[in-house]
């Protein structure tokens, strides 16, 4: 099989650059843990880190400012596709949106900040709009979808390309971890509703105060009642069915729900 040029820049990076994968914790959907981490070292990935620990970073922060100002009405701004869809459609509620960026801005500003700037960071997740919002940022080196990945995956077997040595062994679950800045609670965080279930808001907000919604045809109706409503404060908005678990860059075609099992027992299994 053949690369896109985009692709084969990628593998060009791996192969040449010092790099650091930030996978996005809806992952289990396609993906078996700890083999992936392995996996991805072994296409040549220095460092392998999940996302939830910027997540964790963002809830810190969405508490703080919503415990500021708790009569504000604020909405989540973790999905570019519904920041994007808000701005064009809807600038009436560009004030509401939370200045503060995504998990995977976030967490490359963070690991180039521990590690040094000489490393590269390369999303991988299930979204075709965070490669918009990597090349937006400046932050984010490049972003890869789940389907892209296993392109890549597939790249390298079909072309018996060497991948690196490692000593890993499978049934060792610390030989194949992360590195660093682990964090459980906020695996969760690709599901429909995960946010508002994970910020701890029930010293400042009541549960009646809390909009959740997934899918963008879905998304004028929660605004438009947002609106009629000032006791709605937080909006927790995801364009895609479940939450990121139903983006157009995931591979499985596994049913909604199944998909959701799938990222609550890896939550689970690493407690």
């Amino acid at each position: 099989m053949s690369l896109s040029p985009e692709l084969l820049k990628v593998v060009e990076m791996l192969n040449t650059e010092q790099t650091v994968c930030l996978l996005a914790p809806s992952f289990p959907v396609d993906f078996e843990y700890p083999q992936i981490v392995m996996d991805l070292k072994k296409i040549g990935f220095t460092k392998v880190v999940e996302l939830t620990y910027a997540a964790k970073i963002i809830n810190i922060h969405y508490h703080a400012l919503i415990k500021e100002d708790p009569e504000k009405q604020w909405i989540c701004t973790n999905c570019p596709t519904v920041v994007n869809y808000i701005k064009a459609k809807f600038p009436q509620h560009k004030g509401k949106l939370v200045p503060i960026a995504s998990p995977m801005v976030i967490m490359s500003r963070f690991v180039k900040k521990e590690y040094g700037d000489d490393f590269k960071t390369i999303f991988v997740g299930p979204c075709f709009a965070k490669k918009a919002e990597a090349k937006q940022s400046g932050d984010v080196d490049e972003a890869l979808t789940f389907q892209e990945l296993q392109q890549i995956f597939d790249y390298y077997k079909e072309n018996k390309l060497p991948y690196k040595d490692f000593n890993f062994d499978v049934t060792d679950r610390g030989d194949a971890d992360f590195d660093k800045f682990y964090n459980d609670y906020t695996k969760v965080f690709p599901l429909t509703g995960a946010v508002a279930d994970t910020l701890h808001y029930r010293d400042i907000l009541g549960p009646d105060q809390v909009l959740i919604v997934d899918e963008l045809k879905h998304l004028d109706a929660a605004l438009e009642y947002m609106e009629k409503n000032p006791n709605i404060k937080f909006l927790d908005p995801l364009s895609c069915p479940g939450g990121c678990i139903g983006g157009p860059g995931v591979i499985s075609k596994a049913p909604t729900h199944e998909r959701a099992e799938k990222v609550k027992h890896y939550k689970d299994y690493c407690k």
